[in-house]
């Protein structure tokens, strides 16, 4: 008798097991952010409630930092949140309210859809770790190819607020402002500071000339250029073109360029700077300076547009070396907003395979968020610098016709002046390392 009854409560055990686990597997399938830790731990309990043997109901398990749910959870410190998504809560939520109207999905779409929270998330831990599109589905339990829409739809909303955070400084309230910027610079009258800076891609397009990507390093990149103001703001960006472009014909193509050669700075009297010194020959001289553009040797000298010195600048007489030395102290301004860009966004610090119109995408969403965070005061970390290699002009050579300069007098006849201006300052010249 004793028998019978244990193999009859061993029977109905078993049936309510079952039952058991045919509703949590309706859950499981119905649940979209129920990841794999979830549903084995909801299994053991199952399993321990049915009274098999002395199974734990429960036990404690950290889970991913990077799952959805944990990340926006209580629990997680602010220092937690900006290390995976490069800015602070309160930041997030200002940016969510920007684009949440192009992350909405259609009124007639069919099927599952991410929420424009979980899409924004996805689309900042691509860009901060370069997560490939496998870990992510894995962390939000969706398909690849579904990961791979959602980041696509995540850069190109935030593209879309572009204007709203690069403004282009056209009126002269605008560029006394990127003026004031530079006033601790050392550079007098400085206003903006434009380079170029190379992404390293592997590209997925097959119809493309592959070869036009490869850049003067010797290896495949996209092409990027940027006026930047003393604060380390992007001002006027064009991303996306091809790596064995030069930086001297890129530049030309760029709309702010036009306006710059249509007179855009120099149209201003008012912001323009008197200077006293003393010319070669001894004589009190007043120098005109109006707003300037500092770039490296590879763009043209104009009279808005300052380059250094050619040649090696041990060869250069003091004066030269003064100047190059100023220059280059102020001007690396620009360096440092793409030193902070990469390391904020670790997306385009390695190599990483994309198409070329999503690469060009993802390189500009990481413009518009640097300004975003810097209007925020979102402060960067230093720990995000680690491992950032600047990938400037000083790693190779130009080609040969992106450094022709068209020497024009009344930009010589300024470049002079400066240069006999910062000779007479009491300021030590640092001697420049042997390379």
């Amino acid at each position: 008798m004793r028998a019978r009854r244990m193999e009859r409560e061993d029977a109905e055990r078993r049936k309510r097991t079952r039952e058991r686990l045919v509703l949590l597997n309706h859950v499981i399938e119905s649940s979209v952010a129920c990841t794999e830790v979830a549903q084995h731990l909801a299994r053991r309990l199952v399993f321990a409630q049915g009274g098999y043997g002395r199974g734990r109901a429960c036990w404690k398990q950290r889970r991913a930092q990077n799952n959805f749910y944990e990340l926006f959870s209580e629990r997680t410190t602010d220092v937690v949140f900006k290390r995976l998504l490069r800015m602070n809560k309160e930041s997030f939520r200002v940016l969510l309210r920007l684009v949440r109207r192009d992350l909405e999905p259609a009124a007639n779409a069919r099927g599952d859809f991410m929420s424009p929270k979980r899409t924004l998330t996805l689309t900042l831990m691509r860009l901060a770790h370069g997560t490939s599109y496998l870990k992510l589905s894995e962390s939000f339990a969706i398909g690849i190819s579904t990961a791979h829409k959602c980041y696509t739809r995540g850069i190109a909303a935030i593209c879309r607020i572009q204007d709203r955070f690069i403004r282009m400084p056209t009126t002269c309230a605008e560029i006394e402002a990127c003026i004031q910027s530079f006033s601790r610079r050392g550079f007098p009258n400085a206003c903006l500071a434009v380079d170029g800076c190379h992404v390293k891609v592997e590209l997925a397009d097959q119809n493309l000339g592959l070869q036009d990507f490869v850049c003067y390093k010797g290896f495949y990149s996209l092409n990027n250029m940027a006026y930047v103001d003393g604060s380390g703001m992007f001002k006027a960006v064009l991303c996306g073109w091809a790596g064995s472009s030069a930086d001297g014909g890129v530049i030309k193509e760029m709309e702010f360029t036009k306006l710059l050669q249509n007179g855009l700075l120099v149209q201003y009297p008012t912001l323009y700077k008197d200077l006293e010194y003393l010319d070669r020959r001894g004589h009190s001289a007043t120098l005109h300076v109006p707003p300037l553009v500092l770039a490296d040797s590879a763009f043209g000298m104009e009279t808005w547009q300052m380059t250094p010195y050619k040649g090696d600048n041990l060869a250069a007489t003091s004066a030269e070396r003064r100047f190059n030395w100023i220059h280059s102290s102020t001007r690396v301004v620009v360096e440092h907003a793409f030193g902070r860009l990469k390391g904020r966004f670790r997306l385009l610090l390695g190599t990483h395979r994309t198409a070329w119109s999503t690469g060009a995408q993802s390189i500009l969403a990481a413009m518009v968020l640097h300004n975003f965070l810097g209007q925020e005061g979102d402060a960067f970390m230093q720990e995000w610098a680690e491992g950032v290699v600047e990938l400037g002009d000083r790693d190779g050579v130009q080609p040969e016709e992106a450094m022709a300069q068209d020497m024009l007098d009344s930009a010589v006849q300024i470049k002079q002046g400066l240069t006999d201006f910062f000779f007479q300052q009491e300021r030590p010249v640092r001697r420049p390392r042997n390379r």
